[in-house]
């Protein structure tokens, strides 16, 4: 069911080449603010693709979070703004306005949906049962209520690892 652009596949070989662990299951790691990082299951992504701003058709009388369409694979495919999601500034507010992002493409009612992020950082091999509650305060209550929990990488950043089942809830 994954399918990859060839960024992905080259930041999976660089991690085993470089001799990373393999116990846990693959997440997906990408940016979700300065000094934290998401995790998602690689197993749950249909693909990830670079995606420019120009090719999403805005739809007008829609959630805030919903960007638009694109045609992917000869469908309409809704893209969503995630960050936005969890209360942080609407893509189209940003300064400078990204041209550019990354969809990360998940099914969704028989259909498939992208999560617009900036940039996927690496895929990581992680055991989610070292996963740590959220404690109320930590994050805004958006983002609490998209998240599993959190960890702490070697480094001492946090890394959030995201509901999908609960962000596709949200959009609903």
């Amino acid at each position: 069911m994954l399918q990859v652009t060839d960024s992905i596949s080259r930041l999976e070989t660089d991690n085993l080449e470089n001799g990373q662990q393999q116990e846990g299951e693959r997440f997906l790691r990408f940016s979700l603010m300065p000094e934290v990082d998401a995790l998602l299951p690689l197993a749950e992504l249909q693909e990830v693709m670079n995606l420019s701003l120009k090719n999403i058709l805005p739809v007008p009388q829609v959630a805030k979070s919903m960007l638009g369409i694109i045609n992917w694979r000869g469908g309409a495919t809704w893209i969503v703004d995630l960050a936005n999601l969890w209360g942080a500034s609407h893509w189209c507010q940003r300064e400078p306005i990204p041209d550019t992002g990354m969809a990360i493409l998940v099914p969704w009612k028989n259909k498939t949906i992208g999560l617009l992020i900036e940039e996927v950082k690496n895929i990581e091999i992680y055991n989610s049962q070292q996963c740590m509650p959220i404690s109320e305060g930590m994050f805004s209550e958006e983002l609490r209520s998209l998240a599993q929990g959190y960890s702490l990488d070697s480094q001492g950043k946090t890394w959030i690892l995201l509901d999908l089942a609960a962000i596709l809830q949200a959009i609903a």
